[in-house]
């Protein structure tokens, strides 16, 4: 691309995002603005009762949730945070009450383990939060205190992650049946509008033109890569077919290890996205971070994948060729034909889909606001069942 193509693709990017957040955010207050002033306060409660399907209505029950709620705070403790603790915490603000900086609803957001809660904080929590594993007292401390569970994990490989006795009131998963449905988004989508497709014409002629990384072997990852390793040369960094030392691009060194991985991604115009099991729902950052680096998936994991995808031309599937030698030629065609690769970027500049926005917004990205408007919302209903009984 030119350097006036790329003002122009970034100047239709932003314009895109800002037109459609308009729509959705119009459309929202719209409708609460409508039925407050009419006092229809009842079938807003009954609204809030009705789990969403799609993203405006999402934005709709947390904009209610806010409404009725009155900038009361909610209190959680996290009494056991696995990863949790050490990889997403710390991007964590907050402001001098200790509620966090980023959400609408007042939420402290505590680390503490249970054998520390004094009985009066475990009094005042309105909810406990696990990570994968409970951590809980035998009996809740009051009424309307909730336990909340989180796992990201699949169940075929971490089976003991889900909660079969039922201990939880709130269940925080990937699967998007769950109270709050939980993609891997670890950032703010809106950027990736912004971000510029790899160049495929600063490609070498002999260079790997795409790579791999996974240290979790299984059986479709090991028989995959090393069939198509067969037709095109493939950069795998992993422990999984390992054949590309990290050093090879210096300036990926010395970063965190997300930060190093993802630098590692974008130095290729195509990623194998190869996910550790197919089960719905079940996509990580393997399919996500690739939209923020400017490369193409190329995909094998959750069987309903496309339904959630910003564009239907945003990734290829591994399953759509007959065989590996067919899809290594297709790259190969792509590579040469930079049009033709530019196709796979083009929903940046379009209306992304509906599941992709709501998948982007209920996101780890977004996940301690999404679990206080939660507990928010419960309370206010709980209460107002209360008061009309």
């Amino acid at each position: 691309m030119s350097r006036h193509e790329k003002i122009l693709f970034i100047f239709c990017a932003i314009y895109a995002f800002v037109l459609f957040s308009i729509i959705i955010e119009t459309s929202v207050h719209e409708y609460i603005n409508t039925n407050t002033t009419t006092a229809n306060t009842t079938e807003l409660i009954s609204k809030l009762k009705i789990k969403p399907t799609n993203f405006a209505e999402w934005k709709q029950r947390h904009y209610m949730t806010g409404y009725f709620n009155k900038d009361r705070k909610v209190r959680i403790y996290i009494t056991e945070g696995d990863w949790y603790i050490r990889d997403d915490l710390p991007r964590l603000r907050y402001k001098h009450d200790e509620t966090l900086t980023i959400c609408d609803i007042p939420c402290i957001w505590t680390v503490k383990s249970l054998n520390d809660l004094t009985s009066e904080e475990l009094k005042n929590a309105d909810a406990l939060f696990c990570v994968n594993q409970p951590s809980l007292p035998k009996k809740k401390a009051w009424k309307g205190q909730k336990f909340i569970q989180y796992t990201l994990e699949p169940k075929i490989h971490c089976p003991q992650c889900h909660d079969k006795n039922h201990i939880f009131d709130i269940r925080a998963t990937h699967d998007a049946s769950s109270d709050i449905p939980t993609s891997y988004v670890r950032m703010d989508s809106t950027r990736w509008r912004l971000v510029p497709p790899f160049d495929v014409k600063k490609l070498s002629k002999n260079s790997p033109f795409i790579s791999f990384i996974a240290s979790h072997w299984t059986e479709f990852r090991e028989n995959f890569i090393s069939s198509i390793e067969t037709h095109i040369p493939v950069a795998s960094f992993g422990s999984v077919r390992h054949n590309t030392d990290s050093n090879i691009h210096p300036e990926c060194g010395g970063l965190s290890l997300f930060d190093s991985k993802n630098c590692l991604i974008s130095k290729y115009p195509f990623y194998f996205s190869i996910e550790n099991s197919q089960e719905k729902d079940y996509s990580t950052e393997k399919l996500w971070d690739t939209f923020n680096l400017g490369v193409v998936p190329v995909i094998w994991g959750a069987p309903n994948t496309r339904s959630y995808l910003p564009h239907p031309k945003s990734a290829i599937f591994i399953e759509d060729f007959k065989d590996a030698k067919a899809l290594a030629d297709y790259l190969k065609y792509l590579v040469k034909n930079e049009t033709a690769y530019l196709e796979y970027h083009k929903w940046r500049t379009m209306k992304l889909s509906d599941e992709f926005e709501k998948r982007s917004y209920l996101s780890m990205y977004n996940l301690e606001c999404n679990v206080c408007r939660e507990v928010a919302r419960l309370r206010i209903l709980e209460e107002y069942n209360n008061t009309d009984t």
